[in-house]
């Protein structure tokens, strides 16, 4: 049949589907996306992506340590024993913990003080699965058992106190929470870029002020005044 003998309205409709295949194939492939792909073009993080697991206070759990997952073992200076934590900011700020413990409060041997363990050996939900992150310390689990409290003198507690507001509010103990855990030290801020890089965040202002005090003879842990 002939453009001259086929009906004008099925012309018009032929012509009309020509154009629209033409324009679906010149369209570039990236009009063509689902809507939710502007959403990382608009700078909303795509949350499918990270879908790495983590403890309580939002960071990665490790698997094992000294293995290039940022969870070393890491010695406490004046106390003869090392423990498995995070390196670097984290680090600093749990040793710093330990070692007014080990100076003020009761003296600490190897293996009292317990660092990474793996989840599966954890409470998944519980503020102890942040030693599977490498973000908490347990001292002397076995002496201050969760759901106990009054193992410390009102002494200790204020020490305790002490101990806290030196890390300017980024760690959390663990006699604090509805099923206390006196033993219990972490991180109570979550990693982020910034928490983790800058020296102007909570966490970077809180460990640099300990490495300074650390550098000034008379101040820092076990120092007296």
């Amino acid at each position: 049949m002939t453009p001259e003998a086929m009906p004008r309205r099925a012309l018009l409709k032929r012509i009309a589907g020509i154009s629209a295949g033409a324009a679906l194939i010149s369209t570039p492939v990236a009009l063509l996306a689902p809507a939710t792909a502007t959403a990382a073009e608009a700078g909303v993080p795509n949350r499918a992506a990270d879908t790495h697991p983590t403890s309580a206070n939002g960071w990665a759990l490790v698997d094992r340590t000294d293995a290039d997952q940022g969870v070393w073992s890491c010695s406490v200076p004046g106390t003869g024993f090392s423990i498995d934590t995070r390196i670097g900011t984290v680090e600093t700020l749990l040793v710093h913990v330990i070692r007014r413990w080990h100076y003020e409060i009761e003296m600490l041997r190897e293996g009292e003080v317990i660092g990474w363990r793996p989840i599966a050996e954890l409470d998944v939900k519980g503020p102890e699965s942040n030693q599977a992150s490498g973000t908490a310390v347990a001292i002397r689990p076995g002496a201050y058992v969760k759901g106990l409290s009054g193992g410390l003198t009102q002494a200790q507690r204020q020490t305790v106190r002490s101990i806290l507001d030196d890390c300017g509010g980024t760690v959390r103990w663990g006699g604090d929470d509805s099923a206390p855990y006196e033993g219990l030290f972490y991180i109570s801020t979550p990693p982020g870029t910034a928490a983790v890089r800058s020296t102007t965040c909570p966490l970077g202002k809180a460990a640099g002020r300990l490495r300074s005090w650390n550098r000034t003879p008379g101040m820092g842990a076990g120092a007296t005044a």
